[in-house]
This record gives structure tokens, sequence and C-alpha cells, in this order.
């Protein structure tokens, strides 16, 4: 009984892990096409890459930490290196994903390996799922990333107004130098706009991933060359950056940053970063409705994002099964 006893445990772990690999290895058999892609996908990482690719995190790291440091200095633009942080992460974010989903058709076209392709017989299904968890695998990392960073930044920005209104409460200055009276005013943590904000942060910063990957993805599986549809692909995703950043400029170009970043149309331009700005604001009189006003802009962005996942893969499938896929898996 007692050799039973401790050999029970081990069973136990043996079983679970026969069970995990063979629920892997029906994973991968079911669609080998995942397998490849991600595999494919692994070796490209350049050698430079794996060996210094800590430094990337490293120097992302270093920066937050400046930007907490200024929390200590009331009159720093704290809020607004932050902003700028995230949206030149969130640019190289959505640049690699989309560059990474151009390729990962066109280079079956480009390389001559479409048809056997579309000969094993796999379905255009099957295809599309596999190639876009592929290059999702490869892009990971930076959605992990840029969801880390701004999630980091949400209590930066919490504490930096907070500060902030604190200290024109008690007659700090404003803007122009000039002195403001005395405001009194409760200063409160809005508990279910901050919980808001973290779900949200995870929500749009997946969303924009997927968005981008299946753009690449669609941009790579019409014009069937990595470069021309790397180039289409930029330009389908950023084109709501231009468009409504120009109009953005347009509306509140002579207004205060906090007028720009309360304009509901800039959230379509910078992906939903402003308004989980406005969501980690703490209540003041200077604040009592941005925190629902900012609910609509975020449906906006996820509406956008959404749409563009949609639309992008039913593009990819359009495609595929235009260049041979079967619809289903031949028997």
């Amino acid at each position: 009984m007692p050799c039973l006893t401790i050999a029970q445990p081990c069973d136990v772990t043996r079983g679970a892990a026969v069970t995990a690999f063979s629920r892997l290895s029906n994973r991968v058999i079911s669609n080998p096409i995942e397998w490849q892609e991600t595999q494919y996908q692994r070796r490209m990482i350049p050698t430079m890459t794996r060996r210094y690719g800590y430094m990337v995190p490293a120097m992302l790291v270093f920066v937050v930490a400046l930007v907490i440091l200024t929390l200590l200095d009331v009159s720093a633009q704290t809020r607004n290196v932050a902003i700028y942080v995230i949206w030149i992460v969130h640019v190289m974010t959505a640049a690699r994903a989309i560059s990474v989903g151009a390729n990962a058709i066109s280079r079956e076209h480009v390389g001559k390996t479409w048809d056997a392709l579309v000969l094993t017989g796999v379905s255009a299904r099957r295809i599309l799922i596999g190639k876009w968890l592929g290059v999702l695998h490869r892009i990971a990392p930076w959605m992990l990333m840029l969801g880390a960073l701004r999630l980091v930044m949400i209590p930066v920005f919490t504490m930096a107004m907070t500060n902030r209104f604190a200290y024109w409460g008690r007659g700090g200055y404003t803007y122009y130098g000039a002195t403001s009276a005395p405001q009194t005013g409760p200063i409160e943590w809005v508990a279910w706009a901050a919980f808001a904000s973290v779900i949200f942060t995870v929500l749009l910063t997946v969303l924009e991933v997927m968005a981008c990957t299946a753009i690449g993805l669609a941009a790579s599986a019409v014009m069937r060359k990595g470069w021309t549809a790397m180039i289409a692909a930029f330009c389908i995703r950023f084109a709501p950056v231009v468009l409504f950043g120009a109009f953005t400029r347009y509306e509140v170009a002579t207004g205060m940053a906090y007028r720009v970043l309360r304009f509901p149309y800039l959230s379509l331009a910078d992906g939903g970063t402003a308004p989980l700005y406005l969501l980690a604001l703490p209540y003041t009189y200077r604040t009592q409705t941005v925190h629902t006003d900012a609910l609509p802009s975020i449906l906006m962005v996820g509406v956008m994002l959404g749409s563009m996942t949609l639309i992008s893969l039913l593009v990819v499938w359009w495609a595929i099964r235009r260049d041979g896929a079967l619809e289903a898996a031949s028997r």
C-alpha cells in the first residue's frame, strides 16, 4: 500500500503529460499549416534578435522608469510623455504585425510552393487559420509588450493628474503662467473606470494585433508579393490614423492638450489610447463626465478594429479559394 501511495502522484503526472502531449499532437496533425508556419517564423528570427532581443524590453523599462520619475515634479509633462511613448510602441507593434502577416502567403507564391500546398488537399479554412495563428505566435511578444506598457501607464496617468489637480486646487499656476485662485472640490478614485481601463486595454491591444496581422494576410493573399502587400497593408491600417488625426487637428488644433485628448474621433487615430487615459483620470470638478464620455470612443475603436479583422479574414478566405484551395479538406 505505501508503494501504491507513492506511485500514484507519478502516475497522475505521467497521465497528465501524456494527455497534454496527445492534445498537442492532435492539434498539429489536425492543422499542419499552423505547425509549418510557426516553425518557419521561428527560423526566420535573425541571429542578432535572438542574441540581443532582450535589449528592446530593457530600453522600454528604462524609458518607463524615466516617465515614472517625472511624477516627482508636479509641473513635468508626465501625461504627454507617457502618451507619446505609448504611441511610438503602438506604431512599432502595428508595423511589425503587418510586415509579418504580409509575408505569410505571398512567399508561397513567390517561392512557387503554393500549388504544392493546395495539392495536399488542405482546406481553405485550415490554411487561413494555420497561417494566421502562426503569424500571431511570431508577433505575440510585441503584443505583450504593448499591452504591458499600456497597463503600467494607467496608474501613472492617475497619479500624475491627481498631483496636478491637487496643485491647481491649492492655487497653483495654470497655462500661460496665469495664477489661479484655489479651487476646492473632491479628488476621488473612480473604481469602475479604473477596472474598465484595464479590461479595455487588454481587449484593444489584442484587437489591434489581430487586425494588423489579418490586414497583412489579406494584402499578402491578394497581391501575392511581399513588398507590394506590405505597402498596401500599411496604407489600409494607417489610413484612419491620417484621416482622423488630420480631422482632430482641424477641429481642435488651437485648443489645449486636454481638449485634444477628449475629442472623440482622436481615438480612431491612436487606437484607443486617449479614451483609456480618460478612464484613468480621478474624479474632480474638471472631470465629472470624462469617464462616461470615454466609453463611446472605446466602442468606436473596438468596432473599427473588429471590422478590419473580420473583413480582412473574409478577403483572405476568398483569395485562398480563388487560388485553388478546396472549400473543405479532401478525404
